[in-house]
């Protein structure tokens, strides 16, 4: 199956770029599992046998854990809300975090029915992306 990769350069997107902003999204599947799977975790049972030098408190790890994805999760969530003020927001995690095709999505959920108005919006959605995932990074090196 051919995949098809735009040419985003009107935007300033190349196509690793693109690449790396949609398996970054394709991620979110999995991200929600895990920060849900990691609400579970238990603090260590207490005892009086030595466990040696590693002692690591595996709550505060799991809660690190989920904080880390949990922003992932938010960047895209915010990134689809702000295409035309959310109007597309389920569809555009269905087709971007998902994999579903256009021909695929449910019509109804689609606040058009034009396709290139659907593009549209999946264009400025990696527009926003790629410059929030860029944002995210330089206020972590501050």
């Amino acid at each position: 199956m051919r995949h098809y990769i735009p040419s985003w350069d009107a935007i300033g997107i190349k196509k690793e770029r693109y690449l790396e902003l949609l398996y970054f999204c394709r991620q979110y599947p999995t991200w929600l599992v895990e920060a849900q799977s990691l609400l579970g975790t238990h603090g260590q049972k207490i005892d009086s046998i030595p466990h040696g030098s590693g002692v690591v408190d595996p709550v505060a790890a799991a809660a690190e854990r989920r904080l880390a994805i949990m922003e992932k999760i938010d960047l895209v969530n915010r990134c689809a809300l702000a295409v035309e003020d959310g109007k597309w927001y389920n569809v555009l995690i269905r087709n971007v975090c998902a994999g579903t095709r256009y021909s695929d999505l449910d019509p109804i959920m689609m606040p058009t029915s034009r396709r290139n108005d659907f593009f549209r919006a999946r264009k400025a959605f990696f527009a926003l992306l790629n410059v929030e995932k860029d944002r995210g990074k330089e206020n972590d090196s501050d």
